[in-house]
């Protein structure tokens, strides 16, 4: 927007210096050519009194002429031609003016010396049976219109540069109020859900501040509806889900009293049992995170202990799991340790269900960012599926025939949104298969 502003002033700043100049030389150059005009006649009409007189010789009467110091007078009578002026004679004179004072007009033209432009003014003397030119250098002249083209080069300048801070000044005007809503909407995305834009005195903003902060309020509304309503289904539907899970404990105590074909149907029903309570519970933790950090209790861990739990819980040897060099920052993170568990445990869950099993899980530093990566044997991922598997219910390629429901890599992703990081999934080095990458901001260590 500045350097419009400035692009805008230094058009209209130089439009108008041009303007200017034309209008000031046009009318300088009139008043220069009216004058020699006038001096031209007074000079003429003294040269003709003078050869009137009986005798005078043609020099005598130019001697007597004090015409101004860059002026100079040639007579011509008959085919002789006189000058006042050594340096000036009939070469200076142009043919057309010539031909005018034959015809008996008085002209002015305009002719290029050695000292600059100057005018030639032709007045016939048909009584003293003579041709009169005065030529008059307007050196004057030009240095006038030279100073003013300078002049008026500094004043567009000058307007260019203050169009350009006035630019700067609107920009910064206009635009603040645009960077407090970008930075408020940037902390609420963040989780900062309380955050609001100040009152505002300006009634053009008003208006903005006023929408800006119904709508978070309504979004906060929104968000805790929400998460009331997931606290209602937790309830709902955990109570009889439970009753389920004992149900179907007791029937297997008693597994050996039942014949084939219902030991086949309580399997069915466990699997069935236990793939909906894995939903349940990632479900009701999408929805804890989607309504933002509020409520994640963040400490400070060691990412490769939490990798090594994980590891743990997932039945997977300890030596799977391997550290980079730590550098100057170690592998320290401020995560809510539980979802983040939860997260790892995914990974780690999904390779071995669906990528052949777990290779390898390192932990590495990488700038202000600690990265977590699960490496699988499988099939890979195909490129057009690598950001499709992280939406909800979404089972790429033949992970669709597998049990599952769809929402393991999601919560990890929300998971990793809600800590500031990111999950993305790549070739696994040096072999066929996967890597599944999670990134978490490192916190630092303090010194001392």
């Amino acid at each position: 927007m500045t350097g419009l502003f400035a692009l805008g002033a230094m058009l209209l700043s130089g439009l108008m210096a041009v303007g200017t100049y034309l209008a000031a030389r046009n009318y300088l150059v009139e008043q220069r050519e009216r004058t020699a005009l006038q001096q031209a006649y007074s000079n003429a009409s003294y040269v003709r009194d003078g050869l009137l007189t009986r005798g005078a010789p043609v020099t005598d009467v130019l001697g007597s002429v004090s015409p101004p110091a860059e002026a100079a007078i040639v007579v011509r009578r008959g085919d002789q031609w006189f000058s006042s002026s050594l340096q000036t004679g009939q070469a200076d004179v142009p043919d057309a003016l010539r031909d005018a004072a034959d015809a008996g007009r008085v002209s002015l033209g305009w002719v290029e010396t050695d000292n600059g432009p100057g005018i030639v003014v032709a007045v016939p003397l048909p009584a003293a049976d003579a041709q009169f030119f005065e030529l008059v250098v307007t050196s004057e002249l030009a240095r006038t219109l030279s100073a003013l083209r300078v002049v008026l080069s500094v004043v567009a300048l000058v307007t260019a540069a203050g169009g350009a801070l006035l630019g700067r000044w609107a920009a910064n005007r206009v635009l603040a109020p645009l960077d407090e809503v970008a930075d408020a909407a940037a902390r609420i995305a963040g989780g900062s859900l309380d955050t609001r834009l100040d009152e505002t005195r300006d009634p053009d903003l008003a208006t903005i501040v006023a929408s800006f902060n119904s709508m978070v309020d309504a979004v906060n509304d929104r968000i805790a509806r929400d998460a009331r309503f997931a606290a209602d289904v937790s309830h709902e539907l955990r109570s009889p889900l439970t009753t389920l899970v004992t149900g179907v404990e007791l029937l297997e105590r008693r597994r050996d009293d039942l014949p084939p074909r219902s030991q086949q149907a309580l399997d069915l029903i466990r699997r069935d049992l236990d793939r909906f309570q894995r939903a349940l519970e990632d479900l009701l933790a999408l929805g804890r995170l989607g309504a933002g950090a509020a409520g994640l209790v963040p400490v400070t861990v060691d990412a490769r202990n939490l990798a090594c739990q994980a590891a743990e819980t997932v039945a997977l040897p300890q030596s799977l799991v391997r550290a980079g060099h730590d550098g100057d920052g170690g592998f320290l993170v401020r995560v809510d340790k539980a979802s983040v568990h939860r997260a790892l445990v995914n990974l780690m869950e999904n390779a071995q269900r669906h990528g052949g099993g777990v290779t390898a899980v390192s932990v590495t530093r990488e700038g202000d960012h600690v990265l977590v990566a699960v490496d699988d044997e499988g099939p890979g991922v195909p490129h057009d599926e690598r950001d499709r598997i992280f939406e909800r219910f979404v089972r790429g390629g033949s992970r669709g025939s597998l049990p599952g429901s769809g929402l393991g890599l999601s919560l990890v992703a929300e998971t990793a949104r809600a800590h500031g990081g990111a999950v993305w999934c790549s070739d696994r080095p040096g072999g066929p298969g996967a890597r599944f990458t999670v990134r978490l901001p490192a916190e630092h260590r303090a010194e001392g």
